[in-house]
């Protein structure tokens, strides 16, 4: 009995390891597999996260170049009008210039818009869109006191998705004063202010972009067509001072595309609900 015992205890030694150390080895390799899988998706969210932030911030440089670089080009005879309407939670806005000699290329053909306008839409989960709109024939009149006119676009681009906040201020020349809207016809602002949140989380970001006072090419072209001593008047000779004759000029009527006398004050007052920011 004795000599059995010590056998049996010797094929217990040699069999190998128990099923408690199998069971203890597995969980063991289990918790250091997910410690690893759990490392290595961390570090591909945060590269993910970072490579986000870099593509929207590239984004945002290159959306304020782009309205800069378009703003200092204006011509002198543009034509701007501002809108905005208070939405709850957001405040849309519609900048429409017109007289700005602009091509881009559709469906390939190349188109010259008559009128732009950059406008916030409402999303439906409250963010914004930030739509460039073209359009093939004017849609503002030459008047402050006449609406606009009404116009469907030949062409939209949306330049930015989910934008949380986008307002537009304009600076007055004049006055010095800083305004909502902007309808006066015949002269720009001196500056606009752009008040933005790119994320429903990101930081506010207040851009300014000037816009250099120039010359209506028109008017330098009727300044050259009052050549006095006599010359070239349209097309028409005209008698120097004190010949026998005048000839009778009609004088010109503003219209579209033409200079107006510009107004010797501000814009009218607009305060929206929620005060100035």
């Amino acid at each position: 009995m004795r000599g059995f015992t010590n056998n049996s205890r010797r094929l217990r030694a040699r069999g190998g390891y128990l099923l408690l150390e199998v069971v203890l080895a597995l969980g063991v390799a289990v918790l250091v597999l997910s410690g690893v899988f759990a490392l290595a998706a961390g570090a591909l969210s945060i590269s993910e996260t970072i490579a986000d932030e870099g593509r929207a911030q590239i984004s945002q440089e290159t959306f304020l170049t782009f309205l800069e670089k378009n703003f200092e080009d204006l011509p002198g005879n543009a034509v701007l009008d501002l809108k905005a309407k208070d939405h709850g939670s957001h405040f849309l806005s519609e900048i429409t210039f017109q007289n700005v000699p602009i091509s881009f290329s559709w469906a390939g053909q190349t188109l010259s818009p008559e009128a732009i306008q950059l406008a916030t839409v409402l999303r439906a989960d409250g963010t914004l869109d930030i739509v460039l709109r073209y359009f093939d024939e004017e849609i503002l009149d030459e008047t402050a006191d006449s609406p606009a006119l009404q116009a469907d676009p030949v062409a939209e681009i949306v330049l930015l998705r989910n934008v949380w906040r986008f307002e537009w201020r304009v600076l007055d020349g004049r006055t010095m004063e800083w305004d909502y809207e902007w309808d006066i016809r015949g002269r720009m602002p001196l500056q606009l202010e752009l008040n933005a949140v790119f994320h429903r989380d990101g930081e506010e970001v207040v851009h300014y972009f000037w816009i250099p006072p120039k010359v209506n090419p028109e008017t330098i072209i009727n300044s050259n067509n009052r050549l006095p001593g006599g010359g070239q008047r349209g097309g028409e000779e005209v008698p120097p001072e004190g010949g026998d004759a005048t000839p009778t000029v009609p004088p010109v009527t503003p219209g579209r595309g033409q200079p107006r006398t510009p107004s010797t004050g501000g814009p009218p007052g607009v305060q929206l609900p929620g005060g100035t920011r």
